[in-house]
């Protein structure tokens, strides 16, 4: 016997996913841009930062590759085939501000809408981590 999941279930998990702010659903092969670089689809869009220049690799494994620009000003995460949420881009502009580090994140995602929903969550995470360990004293 199948079961089936009740409509009402399926419109709640839609509507948390949807509810996140900042997060961008993508047809992979439509044109996209974030932070100011266009692409002719969100596969291409770490080549095109790539060959836009200013950037260098700064990490990657077989789920991520991560590139910053040389001036510091933005981080670039792309992950890679194999990832659940694949293909996503994030570009994450950092700013001093009066407290501390502030951190603009873009999201674009082609993924399955749950795994893109998780691993924007993750990167909220790991924005509000950083910003808690570059935060300025009170003056």
């Amino acid at each position: 016997m199948k079961v089936r999941t009740p409509l009402f279930l399926i419109l709640l998990g839609s509507a948390a996913i949807a509810a996140e702010p900042g997060l961008i659903f993508a047809d992979r092969a439509t044109p996209v841009e974030i932070c100011g670089l266009k692409a002719p689809s969100l596969d291409q869009m770490a080549n095109v930062l790539v060959e836009h220049g200013g950037v260098r690799e700064a990490a990657g494994d077989e789920k991520f590759v991560a590139y910053e620009q040389l001036d510091f000003t933005h981080i670039w995460t792309f992950t890679r085939p194999g990832h659940g949420a694949h293909p996503t881009a994030v570009c994450r502009e950092l700013k001093d501000g009066a407290t501390g580090l502030e951190v603009n994140m873009q999201f674009v995602c082609g993924g399955p809408p749950a795994a893109c929903a998780a691993l924007y969550r993750d990167f909220v995470e790991l924005n509000e981590q950083m910003k808690a360990k570059a935060k300025k004293p009170p003056a």
